[in-house]
C-alpha cells in the first residue's frame, strides 16, 4: 500500500511539471543576431527613417534592445555619423548620399553581434525616390532572370522594399503581411501626411487592425473587406483602360439606312444641294485622316486630327459634268492608323432631251462604276464613248486676238480702261473653261466679279470676259498672252494678247516751304525778366524745286542765323527766335516772313510764322510749403516709458516776397523751435515734432499749422496711436473633444472614423502668451501618433467587446513667433462597443512561392521545450506501469 502511494505522488508531481505552460519560462530574446535588417521610409529629403525587424532573428527584438548609429556615406567607405536616435529625419545635406544604420545590442540584453542596413541614394522628393526604387527592383528582377547574383544590388533592392513597405514585393514580405496585417498597414501609412503613425507597443493582432483611409474597403452593405480582391480587380480594369483602340463610325444625316441618296436630277448639277455625314472617333486615341478623291462625288477632307469621342460633319456632293446614268459609290475615309470608315452615295443623272423612264437607265452592280450602255448604242452611247467623242470634238475661239490698252500715267490708282474678249465653244460638246492667270492683267466676268475656272460653256454658247491692267504697275511696257483652255483637254485653247504701256507722269513745278512750329508765343514774361529759352523753328522744302532762302528778321524778337539757305526738295534748315531783352509791360506781335529772291529779282514770301510775347506786371506772391506734409509716429503700447523719436519738418518760402513765420503749437504733440523766422523767397527753415509722453490708449491726429503775418499758412498732419495692452487668449482644456464616435456601436466589420478637436486650434492670429491644445496621440489598444493636421483617424476592430478611445492633447504656448509645447497634457476618452458581425467569406489570397503551406503561429517564446517533453514521456510510462502491475496482481 505504501508503494502505491509513493508511485501516485511521483506521477502527480511529474504530470504537474509537464503541464506548466512554457510561457511561464519564456525569457527575453537572446542569442546571435541574424537575418536581414531593413530601413523603413523612402530615401527622400524630409522623410523619417526607422528600423524594420521583420526579417531579423531572433524574433521579437525591439528598439529597446539596441543602441542606434545613423551615418552618411559620402564615398566608398567614408561615413559621417549624423544621429543616434531611434529615428532619423533626412536633411538637405544627405541629398545624393546613402544613409547607413548600425545597431549594437545594449549591455545585458543577451544578444550578440551587430546589424547593419543601408538606403538608396537620397533623392530630393518622394516621387524621385520611388522612381529609383522601381529602377532597382527592375534591375534585381532582370538579374534574377539571368541567373546571376549581385550582393550590392540585392542589398539595394531589400532596402528599397523596406522604404516602400508595400504588399507582395516578395515572398517573405507577403508572409509578414499575413502574420501581422496591423503592423504592415502601419508601415504603408507612415509617410502619409495627416494619417496616424502606429507604434509597435502592445499590439494585439487578434483584436485590432489599424488601416489608413485608402486601405479600408467597404462593400455595398457597409462591411469592411480587406482581402485585396477589389484592389486587384481595379488594377485589372486600369490595365484594360490603358489599351489603345482605333475605331470610327459614319452617320448620314436624316438617313436610317446610312445612304447619301441625291435622287434623280437633270444633267445640270449646279443646283444639287450637298448632303452631310458625321464621322465619329469611337476609340480612345486620335485619328489622322488621309485625303480622298472619289470618282463621281466630291467630298470634304478631314484635315485636323480627330480626338477620341469627337465628331466632325463633312459634306458630299456629285461632281459636275456627270454623264447621264446611275451612280452608286462606296465612299471610304482611311486613317494613317489603318482604320476605314465607309458610307454609300448614289445619284441618277438624266439627259436634257431624255424623256425615257428611269428603267431605261441600267444601274451598275458594283460601287463607283460608270453608267452602263442603253440597248440602242446609236441613241444613247455609253459614258466612256461619249467622253472620248466630246474630247475629240472640243474647240474654242475668241472674237479678237489682241487687246491694246491706252497708255497709263505712272502712279495711277485704278486703270481707266477695260476691254472685253468673248470666248465661244465651237465644238460639239460642253467645255469646262480654265481662266488664264496673268501678272499684269485681271480677267473678270462681265459683271466685274472675279472670273473663276470651272465655268462650263455649252456647245455653241459664248461667254464675255472683261480685262484690265492691274493696279500698281510701274513705268514700262507690259504684254501677256491670255490663254483660255479646256480643263478636259489642255490642247483645246484660244488665246488673246494684252498690251499696255505705263508712262512717267509729268510733274508740276511746286515751290513750298513748311515751318515747324508755324507759330509760337511767350505769355508768362514778367517785367524785368531774364532772357528766356529760345524757340527753334525748322523749315522744310516740301516742294519739288530748289529754294534759296533769305535771312528772316523781326521787330520784337532776336532771330538766329539760318543753318542753311539753299534747300533741295525734302531738305531742312533751322533758326532760333527769342524775345528781345527789356520789353516793357504790354503785348507784342511779329510776323516772321520766310522768303526767297525770284529769278526776276523780286522777293517771294514762302510762309509766315506768327510770334507773340506778353510782358505782365510783377505781383507779390506769398506761398509756403512743408516737407513732409504728413507724419505718422506709428503705434505704442499704453504706458510707454519713452515717446517715439522726434521727426523733422522743413518749411520753404515758395513765393516772391519775404515772410515772417509764427511759432507753431500742438495739443498732443510737442513742437520744437523754428530754426529761422524770416524767410526770403526760396529760403527754408526746420523744426521738430514728437508725441507727448503719457498719452492714454487711443488714436491721436492733429494738424500743426505754420502761419505768418501775411496771413498765409501751411500745415503738417501728424498721427500717433496708443494701443491698449493685449490680454493673452488662454484656451480651456474642457473644450478638448472627440467627435465622430457613434453611440449605437459598431460591428467587427465596421470602419470606425473619428476626429480630435483641440481647444484654441481656431486661433488664426495668435499673440504672445496665447495657449492652445493640439492632438498628440490616440489609443484604443495600441498608441498611435499624429504628425500634422487633419487630426482624423480610421480603424477597425475584429473582436467583439467594449473599448475606450483615449486622445492625448499637448498644451502649447505662443512665444511671439511660433507655438511651443509646455510639457503639460490633457486627456479625453470616449467608450464604444463592438459586436460580432455576420461571417463574411473572403476569397483566400494565393500565396506565391509555396506560401500556401501551413506555418506554425509564432508566439515570441524561444524557450527549449525538450525537457518538458521528456518529463511528460516518463510520466506516461509510469502510468502504464501502474496499470500493468495492477492487472497482474488481480
Amino acid at each position: 500500500m505504501e508503494r502505491k502511494r509513493f508511485l501516485a505522488v511521483v506521477m502527480t508531481v511529474m504530470m504537474v511539471i509537464s503541464m506548466i505552460p512554457s510561457m511561464v519560462f519564456a525569457a527575453a530574446p537572446s542569442g546571435e543576431l541574424g537575418g536581414k535588417l531593413k530601413i523603413k521610409g523612402l530615401a527622400a529629403v524630409g522623410v523619417v527613417l526607422s528600423a524594420d525587424y521583420a526579417k531579423v532573428t531572433p524574433e521579437e527584438v525591439t528598439d529597446e534592445d539596441f543602441t542606434f548609429s545613423w551615418s552618411r556615406q559620402t564615398g566608398e567607405k567614408e561615413l559621417t555619423q549624423v544621429g543616434t536616435e531611434k529615428t532619423y529625419t533626412i536633411t538637405q545635406d544627405d541629398l545624393g548620399c546613402r544613409l547607413v544604420l548600425d545597431l549594437t545590442p545594449v549591455d545585458g540584453s543577451g544578444l550578440t553581434g551587430t546589424l547593419t542596413a543601408k538606403t538608396l541614394e537620397v533623392a530630393a522628393t518622394e516621387e524621385e525616390a520611388k522612381a529609383v526604387e522601381q529602377e532597382a527592383e527592375n534591375a534585381q528582377q532582370t538579374e534574377t532572370a539571368d541567373g546571376t547574383e549581385n550582393a550590392q544590388l540585392e542589398e539595394t533592392a531589400d532596402n528599397a522594399e523596406g522604404s516602400r513597405d508595400s504588399e507582395n514585393q516578395d515572398v517573405d514580405r507577403t508572409e509578414d503581411v499575413q502574420q501581422n496585417a496591423g503592423n504592415e498597414q502601419e508601415d504603408e501609412s507612415q509617410n502619409t501626411k495627416g494619417q496616424p503613425e502606429e507604434t509597435t507597443e502592445g499590439t494585439d493582432d487578434s483584436q485590432m487592425k489599424i488601416y489608413t483611409e485608402d486601405q479600408l474597403q467597404v462593400d455595398e452593405n457597409g462591411n469592411v473587406q480587406t482581402d485585396g480582391s477589389e484592389k486587384d480587380g481595379q488594377a485589372a480594369g486600369e490595365d484594360d483602360k490603358d489599351q489603345k483602340t482605333y475605331e470610327a463610325t459614319a452617320t448620314v444625316e436624316d438617313s436610317e439606312d446610312q445612304i447619301c441618296d441625291f435622287g434623280t436630277v437633270k444633267s445640270d448639277l449646279e443646283d444639287v444641294e450637298a448632303q452631310y455625314v458625321q464621322i465619329t472617333n469611337t476609340g480612345n486615341e486620335n485619328l489622322n485622316f488621309q485625303e480622298i478623291s472619289p470618282e463621281h462625288f466630291m467630298v470634304q477632307d478631314i484635315t485636323e486630327p480627330l480626338s477620341a469621342g469627337e465628331s466632325v460633319s463633312v459634306w458630299i456632293q456629285p461632281r459636275e459634268g456627270l454623264e447621264p446614268g446611275k451612280y452608286d459609290d462606296m465612299i471610304t475615309y482611311r486613317t494613317e492608323e489603318g482604320i476605314e470608315v465607309s458610307f454609300e452615295a448614289k445619284i441618277a443623272v438624266e439627259g436634257e432631251d431624255d424623256s425615257s423612264d428611269d428603267e431605261d437607265l441600267k444601274p451598275s452592280d458594283e460601287p463607283s462604276a460608270e453608267p452602263t450602255e442603253t440597248p440602242d448604242d446609236s441613241e444613247a452611247p455609253s459614258a466612256g464613248d461619249n467622253a472620248d467623242a466630246s474630247l475629240e470634238a472640243q474647240s474654242l475661239d475668241v472674237n479678237t486676238g489682241s487687246l491694246n490698252f491706252s497708255d497709263i500715267e505712272e502712279n495711277y490708282t485704278q486703270a481707266n480702261e477695260t476691254l472685253s474678249v468673248t470666248v465661244t465653244n465651237t465644238g460639239d460638246g460642253t467645255v469646262t473653261l480654265k481662266i488664264p492667270k496673268s501678272d499684269y492683267f485681271e480677267v473678270m466676268n462681265e459683271d466685274g466679279s472675279e472670273a473663276v475656272s470651272g465655268i462650263q460653256i455649252a456647245k455653241g454658247d459664248s461667254l464675255m470676259f472683261m480685262v484690265q491692267p492691274k493696279t500698281g504697275l510701274t513705268k514700262g511696257d507690259y504684254s501677256d498672252t491670255l490663254i483660255f483652255e479646256s480643263e478636259e483637254d489642255s490642247e483645246v485653247a484660244a488665246q488673246v494678247t494684252a498690251e499696255v504701256s505705263v508712262k512717267e507722269a509729268e510733274q508740276e513745278q511746286i515751290t513750298a516751304v513748311q515751318a515747324d512750329p508755324e507759330s509760337f508765343s511767350y505769355d508768362d514774361l514778367k517785367e524785368g525778366y531774364d532772357t528766356p529759352e529760345a524757340t527753334t523753328i525748322t523749315l522744310t522744302n516740301t516742294g519739288n524745286t530748289t529754294v534759296s532762302l533769305m535771312q528772316p528778321y523781326a521787330e520784337y524778337f532776336d532771330i538766329g542765323e539760318l543753318s542753311a539757305s539753299v534747300l533741295e526738295p525734302g531738305d531742312s534748315a533751322a533758326f532760333t527766335a527769342v524775345p528781345v531783352t527789356g520789353l516793357k509791360v504790354g503785348n507784342y506781335l511779329d510776323s516772321i516772313q520766310i522768303a526767297q529772291t525770284s529769278s526776276e529779282g523780286q522777293e517771294d514770301v514762302l510762309t509766315t510764322i506768327k510770334a507773340s510775347a506778353t510782358v505782365s506786371e510783377v505781383k507779390k506772391i506769398y506761398k509756403l510749403s512743408v516737407t513732409p506734409e504728413e507724419l505718422n509716429f506709428g503705434k505704442a503700447k499704453e504706458g510707454y516709458s519713452e515717446a517715439p523719436e522726434a521727426q523733422k519738418v522743413t518749411v520753404t518760402n515758395e513765393g516772391n516776397t519775404n515772410v515772417t513765420l509764427n511759432a507753431p503749437s500742438g495739443k498732443n504733440f510737442k513742437i520744437g523751435k523754428l530754426s529761422a523766422t524770416e524767410l526770403a523767397p526760396g529760403e527754408s527753415c526746420t523744426f521738430k515734432i514728437r508725441p507727448k509722453a503719457g498719452l492714454k490708449a487711443g488714436s491721436y491726429t492733429e494738424s500743426v499749422v505754420i502761419d505768418n503775418e501775411q496771413q498765409i499758412s501751411a500745415e503738417v498732419k501728424v498721427q500717433f496711436t496708443v494701443k491698449a495692452t493685449r490680454k493673452a487668449k488662454i484656451a480651456d482644456p474642457a473644450d478638448n473633444k472627440i467627435t465622430g464616435i457613434s453611440s449605437d456601436g459598431y460591428t467587427t466589420q465596421s470602419k470606425i472614423t473619428f476626429t480630435a478637436v483641440g481647444a484654441g486650434m481656431d486661433n488664426e492670429s495668435p499673440g504672445k502668451g496665447d495657449v492652445r491644445y493640439v492632438p498628440y496621440n490616440w489609443k484604443v489598444i495600441n498608441t498611435n501618433s499624429w504628425s500634422s493636421a487633419p487630426y482624423t483617424a480610421a480603424f477597425g476592430i475584429t473582436k467583439a467587446g467594449t473599448y475606450t478611445l483615449t486622445v492625448t492633447f499637448d498644451r502649447q504656448k505662443y512665444n511671439g513667433s511660433e507655438w511651443e509645447n509646455t510639457g503639460e497634457q490633457d486627456t479625453k476618452q470616449v467608450n464604444f462597443s463592438i459586436t460580432q458581425a455576420q461571417t463574411v467569406t473572403a476569397t483566400p489570397t494565393p500565396q506565391p512561392n509555396g506560401a500556401s503551406a501551413k506555418t506554425a503561429v509564432k508566439t515570441g517564446d524561444t524557450t527549449n521545450i525538450t525537457p518538458f517533453v521528456i518529463i511528460l514521456a516518463i510520466a506516461a510510462g509510469c502510468i502504464v506501469g501502474v496499470v500493468v502491475y495492477k492487472r497482474r496482481k488481480k
